[in-house]
């Protein structure tokens, strides 16, 4: 993960704990929890590997980061779902329909992560 990626990480943490505080969806001290944990989770050391099986177990601790943890794997489903796309058109303009049709069923079937 860059720092940059990172940061938007942390900043939509923060936005989500303000938004739930003026909403008064949660307490000031559960927020301080939150905030510290995601300080805490998010060094600036972690690798790319590290947050992709960092960002799904998020909530898993805070509940209130469900959100946040969403938006991101859609994000990454999203992504996946392109890059499957656009190899399965590269096979189908180069005739080779058969290796086309196994990579959509193996997404599909969530042999592709």
């Amino acid at each position: 993960m860059s720092s940059q990626t990172r940061d938007i990480l942390e900043k939509e943490i923060a936005t989500l704990l303000l938004d739930k505080l003026e909403h008064m969806q949660i307490t000031p001290e559960r927020a301080a929890q939150i905030a510290r944990f995601a300080i805490a989770t998010l060094p600036d050391t972690l690798t790319d590997e590290q947050a992709q099986k960092l960002i799904p177990s998020l909530d898993d601790t805070f509940f209130e980061l469900a959100e946040v943890v969403h938006k991101h794997l859609s994000v990454g489903e999203e992504d996946q779902r392109n890059k499957i796309t656009q190899q399965a058109q590269d096979l189908i303009k180069k005739g080779h329909l058969e290796e086309a049709t196994k990579l959509i069923k193996n997404y599909f079937s969530g042999k592709i992560t």
